[in-house]
């Protein structure tokens, strides 16, 4: 049923874009995925969105507990067209409600902080699904995702800045 209805709607598109879709679908990936907690600046996590396209990652989960996720039309650029995102504002506390369907899921849950030097994103392991987790642009990931992930990792870093922008941080582990 589902191979009746793609064809059916490819049947609309030009070939042009059929021979886009025909080389890009194929590096589209679900290994890697991307959780953004609490973000509260729009411009922030619609950079994400970008680059998560950008890099052919097809799903995004989005965690809602103290900020309403908004996305910002001038900067993702359509983005948002193309990936898949899995919003959770559902739960009293979202964050275990996104981590423990992502275990579920098989994802190994690799928070991103600045502040533990468990594994550098140079030495991460990619063998298992991987889910990279962001945090807000103040505070980090919560203690609650701290506790809850299988890892902690750090980009390294050699200047006097704490941090790179979260826009930046996921930029470079997606491109790495």
């Amino acid at each position: 049923m589902k191979e009746k209805l793609l064809h059916y709607l490819l049947s609309f598109v030009s070939e042009n874009k059929q021979e886009i879709f025909d080389r890009l679908l194929p590096q589209r990936t679900r290994h890697l995925t991307v959780i953004l907690e609490d973000i509260f600046q729009p411009q922030n996590a619609s950079a994400v969105l970008r680059t998560c396209d950008g890099f052919g990652i097809q799903d995004v989960h989005i965690i809602e507990n103290e900020n309403e996720y908004r996305i910002n039309p001038r900067v993702v650029h359509g983005a948002t067209d193309w990936i898949n995102l899995h919003r959770y504002d559902q739960q009293k506390n979202n964050t275990l409600d996104c981590l423990n369907s992502l275990k579920a899921k098989g994802y190994t849950i690799v928070a991103t902080t600045p502040h533990t030097q468990s594994v550098s994103l140079h030495q991460l392991p990619l063998d298992k699904p991987v889910a990279l987790l962001f945090g807000t642009e103040k505070n980090g990931i919560s203690d609650i995702a701290r506790q809850n992930a299988d890892a902690q990792m750090y980009i390294p870093m050699y200047g006097f800045s704490e941090s790179f922008n979260i826009s930046v941080s996921a930029a470079i582990c997606l491109h790495h």
